[in-house]
């Protein structure tokens, strides 16, 4: 990265070499800030949900998935999830596993500060503290930084630094510039005021323990830019990767298309043909329409059925889609029968109620949980309404109108709710078009403005798991529908 490298976080334009290695080190001399497992990552992205177990990964792990395709599944999470990236891994409050890392790490400059205030100084522990800060350098480049690793190694030669200090020559603040200045180059630009309050410091302590949890963030950094750099070669390499890899397994089953299979018969509609069917335009055309539609299934499974062996990488995603449409629906249909959200009524209104409901129902996932959520609904409808009506000096509303509102609230908990049932339809129909046509400017259903940002956003990532699932699946797929349309 040289000059920063015109780099927007750590480093954009370097090719992913074959491994990120960090330097082996030597035993230390006192406690390491560093634990000695790997650094742990918590992946975030669209499939993890609130009720899934926590999912940590290594850097390590991700150069695996992209150069090897050693693990499946994580290469998949990176080339489905466009909002896949690496969290630091922070252990629960309260929890053993954090007591532990805060006392370690309160021990570590508890001892550098004691033996940098005696008399004289003892510097053993600032020996092992510009060793971590040397190993956190080096985790923080790109295999082809030979001549900055080299200039580290230079500047914190081991062997120089300990002449100092028996010589009790050991200048931290040369040595403190340099790792600060090195960082500066490095770093992302949002990183550039983190850098600089480092430079405020004066306390020497306060300053390495600054730059030791700088170099934790930057590390983050380089770990979600390279997951960024590899994405389009994983994308690639993965799509024939999974083909190979579910063929294989095809061979070992006795059937490994049941659910598969059965997913599309129900889908499949066979009334306006003629057969059998063996033109392959026509298969292909009912291939497009059936698959749209057992798509949308996905999105109000049955947990009752198999779910489609093709698709059982994705559950978590279209799970975590469904309930984001069934969220959509309900929220939408609740603004519909609210009394306050005419046409004549202002938008912004709209928009205040819509943010209230949104809180409210918060994470109801099913009818059962929602019934729950839609008496305080009905009364942050009533409340708003009046203020509404208060703030256009008109009538306040009557007991039986606020009864009336309490009774339309509460009956959208009805699946089969004649509203309800028109923005699912919508919605869906919404949806169905987006996957046939694949994407394209769409105009958003009647009704449904105020959720535009939504509707873009569940059918900008249903189309992408889609057509990944396609490109990886849809020679099986046409041949099942082939052979259901030989019949």
């Amino acid at each position: 990265m040289g000059d920063r490298d015109k780099s927007d976080s750590s480093s954009q334009d370097e090719n992913s070499e074959q491994n990120i290695t960090i330097p082996p080190r030597t035993a230390p001399a006192g406690p390491s800030y560093f634990a000695s497992e790997p650094l742990q990552f918590r992946i975030r992205g669209t499939s993890i949900t609130g009720a899934s177990p926590p999912h940590f990964v290594t850097l390590e792990d991700i150069m695996k998935a992209a150069h090897g395709m050693r693990n499946m599944a994580l290469a998949h999470e990176i080339a489905v999830d466009q909002d896949f990236k690496l969290e630091p891994f922070e252990a629960p409050d309260n929890s053993y596993q954090k007591l532990v890392k805060e006392t370690m790490h309160r021990a570590y400059f508890d001892i550098l500060r004691e033996q940098l205030n005696s008399d004289p100084p003892v510097y053993k522990q600032a020996l092992v503290l510009l060793e971590d800060v040397k190993q956190g350098l080096f985790s923080i480049l790109l295999p082809r930084h030979t001549r900055i690793k080299e200039m580290i190694e230079e500047v914190l030669d081991r062997d120089f630094i300990k002449q100092q200090a028996e010589n009790n020559s050991l200048d931290f603040q040369k040595y403190a510039k340099f790792v600060i200045d090195l960082m500066a180059k490095l770093a992302a630009p949002a990183r550039d005021e983190m850098i600089q309050n480092i430079t405020q410091l004066t306390d020497t302590v306060d300053i390495f323990r600054a730059i030791l949890e700088t170099l934790e963030v930057l590390k983050l950094d380089l770990a979600n830019t390279l997951i960024a750099m590899i994405r389009p070669h994983v994308q690639k390499e993965s799509v024939q990767y999974e083909r190979n890899k579910f063929d294989e397994m095809l061979k070992l089953s006795e059937d490994g298309l049941q659910y598969t299979r059965e997913w599309l018969q129900r889908h499949i509609e066979k009334a306006e043909l003629t057969l059998p069917v063996t033109d392959t335009n026509i298969i292909r055309n009912v291939t497009a329409q059936t698959l749209a539609k057992a798509y949308l299934e996905l999105l109000e499974w049955d947990e009752s059925r198999g779910y489609p062996e093709t698709i059982q990488l994705d559950k978590p995603r279209f799970d975590e889609l469904g309930f984001q449409v069934y969220r959509l629906v309900c929220v939408a249909s609740l603004l519909l029968v609210s009394p306050s959200c005419g046409n004549e009524f202002d938008a912004n209104h709209k928009k205040l109620l819509k943010d209230k409901i949104d809180i409210i129902i918060d994470n109801a996932s099913n009818d059962i949980e929602l019934k729950e959520v839609l008496p305080s609904i009905a009364e942050e409808v009533i409340q708003m309404t009046e203020q509404l009506l208060e703030g256009m000096n008109q009538e306040p509303l009557s007991g039986e109108t606020k009864d009336l509102i309490r009774t339309q609230i509460i009956s959208i908990s009805d699946p089969e709710h004649r509203v309800r049932q028109i923005v699912r339809q919508r919605v869906l129909e919404f949806l169905k078009v987006i996957l046939v046509c694949s994407g394209g400017s769409r105009q958003i259903p009647v009704g449904l403005s105020a959720f535009t940002k939504e509707l873009t956003s569940v059918s900008g990532t249903l189309l992408r798991y889609v057509m990944h699932n396609k490109a990886v699946f849809t020679q099986h797929y046409m041949d099942m529908i082939a052979k259901e349309l030989s019949n």
